[in-house]
C-alpha cells in the first residue's frame, strides 16, 4: 500500500508539476507569477495538514453524472493526493532547471533530473507512513494493529523493526542504484564540457 501511495503520489504531482514547469519558462509574465506563487504554496505547507484537509473535504463517494452509479474514494487516494503537493513543488522546480538547460543544448545536465526525481520518489515511500492518521492501511498501520491488537506493549520493538526493515529493503537498493546513476552521469557530463 505504501509503494501504491507513493507512486501514484509521484505521477500525479510530477504530471502537475511539469504544467507548473513549463509555466514558469512562460514569455507571458502572468503565467510566471502564477505558477511561482501555486509552487511555493505546494513546497511550504507540510502534506499532513493536506492530508487532513483532503480527509475532511474531498468527499468519500461521489455519483457518476447522468449514470446514478455511485464510486467510492478510498482514502489512500486522499494521502496520495496530499503527497502529490510535495512532489508538484519539487518537480516545478527541479524540472525547470532541466529544461532551461535542455532547450540550452546541455541535454547531460537535464538528465540529471531522473535520479533526483527517483531519489524523492524514495523520501514519498517514506512519508507514505503518515497515511495511517486518515485511516489508510497502511505497513506502520498495520503494525500498530498487531500490537493494539495484541496488547502487548514489548511487541513494539520486533513490530516496528520489521516495519523499518521493509522500508530499507526497499529504499536502501535504489538509494545505491541511483548514486551509482547519478556519479557516472556527473562523469558523463564534466567529459562533454571539457574542451
Amino acid at each position: 500500500m505504501n509503494i501504491l501511495i507513493a507512486v501514484t503520489a509521484m505521477l500525479v504531482g510530477t504530471a502537475l508539476g511539469f504544467g507548473l514547469a513549463l509555466m514558469r519558462l512562460s514569455a507571458h509574465p502572468r503565467c510566471v507569477r502564477i505558477s511561482l506563487m501555486l509552487t511555493t504554496l505546494t513546497r511550504n505547507v507540510p502534506t499532513i495538514v493536506f492530508q487532513f484537509y483532503l480527509a475532511f473535504m474531498l468527499p468519500s463517494e461521489f455519483v457518476l453524472p447522468g449514470t446514478g452509479v455511485t464510486l467510492g474514494v478510498p482514502s489512500w487516494v486522499n494521502a496520495s493526493l496530499a503527497l502529490a503537493m510535495a512532489v508538484i513543488g519539487f518537480t516545478s522546480d527541479n524540472l525547470t532547471l532541466a529544461l532551461r538547460d535542455w532547450r540550452a543544448g546541455d541535454h547531460s545536465a537535464a538528465l540529471l533530473f531522473i535520479p533526483n526525481w527517483t531519489s524523492y520518489l524514495l523520501i514519498i515511500v517514506i512519508a507514505s507512513s503518515t497515511a495511517s492518521i486518515i485511516g489508510v492501511s497502511e505497513l506502520v498501520s498495520r503494525c500498530n494493529t498487531v500490537i493494539n491488537a495484541t496488547g502487548n506493549t514489548q511487541l513494539m520493538l520486533p513490530v516496528y523493526l520489521y516495519a523499518c526493515a521493509c522500508f530499507f529493503a526497499v529504499c536502501y537498493p535504489l538509494t545505491q542504484l541511483m548514486r551509482r546513476v547519478k556519479t557516472k552521469m556527473a562523469v558523463r557530463l564534466l567529459k562533454v564540457r571539457q574542451p
